[in-house]
């Protein structure tokens, strides 16, 4: 199976010099360009798979397990592996909801005539809140001036 047309143009625009590819065959064009690996669900899952990369592609089929092995993987690949995680999943709500994905802090990025992709991005997971700055901090320079 080659590169689906979304995941080849996540690697071209953000120009990701290491992709790790779960079920899928990478393209010549594309591995030219980037360094892609290919492995398998079974080898991602061993303990002893550290391996950090720009994106990690999970295709339908590495993904049609159950629900807590499906899980374990996205886990394993979101929080250890990369900063990046590709989903590719088919239009019907057989493998995983959209509000599963949105649980996972996937956001939908692309939809195809068959699947529909998610990416999760540790930069743009969670936008950083009003109350997360200076102004509402303990001021020091106020200490010996003012009784709180």
């Amino acid at each position: 199976m080659a590169l689906p047309a979304p995941l080849t143009a996540l690697i071209k625009t953000h120009q990701l010099a290491n992709v790790l590819c779960v079920g899928y065959t990478p393209d010549e064009s594309v591995s030219q360009a980037s360094s892609i690996t290919q492995v398998s669900t079974d080898n991602l899952m061993e303990n002893s798979f550290l391996k950090r990369v720009d994106l990690v592609a999970l295709s339908q089929s590495a993904l049609d397990l159950d629900d807590a092995s499906r899980n374990a993987v996205i886990a394993k690949c979101r929080d250890q592996l990369a900063q990046k995680v590709l989903l590719e999943l088919t239009l019907d709500d057989r493998g995983m909801t959209e509000t599963e994905c949105l649980a996972l802090g996937f956001v939908r990025c692309a939809l195809t005539e068959r699947n529909r992709y998610y990416l999760f991005d540790l930069k743009t997971y969670k936008p950083v809140p009003d109350w997360l700055n200076p102004k509402f901090w303990a001021n020091p320079q106020n200490w010996d001036r003012y009784r709180w």
